[in-house]
């Protein structure tokens, strides 16, 4: 069994460090796996080679997806299913395990032709019924990584064929809440008693980061004095400069810190009195499963897949997005529960039980060695 892994590698997010972990678990259960990268200078690139992660350099032309111009992709899918058919064919690609809409609409027909199957690998909510029939025709079997996504999946897709599989986690990492804290704090100056609030991801407009920011104010004048928000994560320069000057504009920026992209922000995670997940279209929610791995609490607007997560007031907190001020009064509530703990701990067990690696692993296993008999 031989697995291919392509991507763009314009970017680094959740679904990418999902797909590396799958790909980590089958390389050490001694299943052959590559990766292939379409663009050699991108973030994903750096991040490969920091990590001494083995990949491949397969250049493109504009990937379907990528250009208006009709024309262009038409030559574009043209010289990609050629050039994509070679790399299949010569590597001896078993399964093309495709996890962007792009990847997935360029390399689903020569997997179909050339390989034994091609795995479709939903990251993000459908919303968009024309690419219900491309999924259809186009892939051997559908993984959604939630139910809110498979909820916007296409209905005719047969049982058989598509399966919910959560994305997989390191179950096994170890921590220590005060000393991380204690390093975080000096490392970006804060204040010893500060109240540290936190969000991580990338940093682009539908994570909803600026409502956040908007509520620090409210939260310093009416709550917490000593409340402090930081922001984990990369965007576009100028996405990241419009947040900044909002901080200035509304005069919190002394209380809200910005710190790029990091390749590991547990330490930031397991630092925060509070994980804050505010984005209202995530088809998962990958950084409140870490934080609940390091027994950090969660504050998550109730929607998408962050419903399938957190149960209400047992392993963490909604608030709804609809009722205004009623983050405002979660954070209240969080704030003066001497009970946090317990949620934090029940959190922990319900990460522990559901996310490992080794499940994940298994149920993917179990899809490829149906394509390989089929």
């Amino acid at each position: 069994m031989k697995i291919l892994f392509p991507f763009v590698g314009d970017s680094v997010g959740g679904s990418h460090i999902s797909t590396l972990t799958l790909y980590s678990s089958l390389i050490n259960d001694n299943i052959a796996a590559i990766i292939v990268l379409h663009e050699d200078n991108g973030p994903l690139s750096k991040y490969l080679r920091n990590k001494n992660i083995p990949f491949s350099i397969l250049k493109s032309s504009k990937l379907a997806g990528e250009s208006p111009n009709k024309l262009s992709i038409i030559i574009g899918i043209v010289t990609n299913f050629i050039n994509f058919s070679k790399f299949i064919k010569i590597h001896g690609i078993d399964i093309v395990h495709g996890n962007d809409l792009r990847v997935n609409l360029s390399w689903s027909l020569p997997a179909k032709i050339f390989a034994k199957g091609f795995v479709w690998h939903q990251r993000t909510l459908l919303s968009a019924s024309k690419l219900w029939f491309l999924i259809r025709y186009l892939s051997d079997y559908f993984v959604a990584i939630s139910d809110a996504v498979m909820q916007t999946a296409p209905k005719n897709i047969k049982n058989y064929q598509k399966k919910i599989v959560y994305n997989p986690f390191n179950t096994h990492s170890s921590i220590n809440k005060k000393i991380d804290k204690k390093l975080v704090i000096e490392e970006y100056n804060l204040p010893q008693d500060c109240f540290l609030l936190g969000c991580v991801g990338r940093i682009v407009f539908y994570k909803n980061i600026d409502f956040v920011i908007k509520n620090i104010a409210d939260i310093y004048h009416n709550i917490n004095k000593n409340v402090y928000l930081i922001v984990v994560g990369s965007g576009t320069e100028e996405y990241v400069n419009e947040l900044k000057k909002y901080t200035r504009d509304i005069g919190v920026d002394s209380r809200v810190t910005f710190t790029g992209f990091l390749y590991n922000p547990n330490k930031i995670i397991a630092s925060l009195d509070l994980l804050i997940a505010p984005s209202l279209i995530d088809a998962f929610g990958r950084t409140i499963v870490e934080a609940m791995l390091q027994r950090t609490p969660v504050l998550a607007a109730k929607s998408g897949g962050h419903i399938g997560i957190i149960s209400d007031s047992v392993n963490g907190m909604f608030y709804d997005p609809t009722i205004k001020g009623d983050f405002i009064d979660k954070i209240s509530t969080i704030m003066n529960n001497e009970d946090i703990d317990m949620l934090s701990n029940e959190a922990y067990q319900f990460a522990q039980n559901n996310f490992s690696s080794k499940q994940h692993l298994s149920s993917i296993l179990s899809i490829y060695n149906h394509l390989l008999k089929n």
